[in-house]
């Protein structure tokens, strides 16, 4: 439920830009999580940002951090984003 909040409250920011602090949340939790437990976590991730492309509400390019610095690559995966990620939101222009 927490990993689903946090996703919601990130993508309900105005930015367009949306930033995945993966390994942040993680750290925010005082008891040690398996390594089981964080795949998941990250699934959870993935499948909400699956749930957005469904319905055409981000872009296509997806970034990753790596290091302190973020790369863009193709397709996000649990693999990719232990540092977090970012989407973008696409524009809704009403006539």
């Amino acid at each position: 439920m927490e990993v689903h909040f946090k996703a919601l409250q990130i993508y309900s920011s105005v930015n367009l830009e949306k930033k995945f602090l993966i390994q942040e949340f993680l750290d925010s939790y005082s008891l040690v999580i398996s390594v089981q437990r964080k795949t998941n976590i990250k699934k959870l991730f993935l499948q909400f940002v699956d749930s957005l492309k469904e319905h055409d509400l981000i872009e296509s390019n997806y970034k990753v951090f790596s290091n302190g610095s973020s790369r863009s690559v193709e397709e996000l995966n649990t693999a990719n984003i232990s540092e977090g990620f970012i989407i973008y939101k696409k524009l809704q222009v009403k006539n």
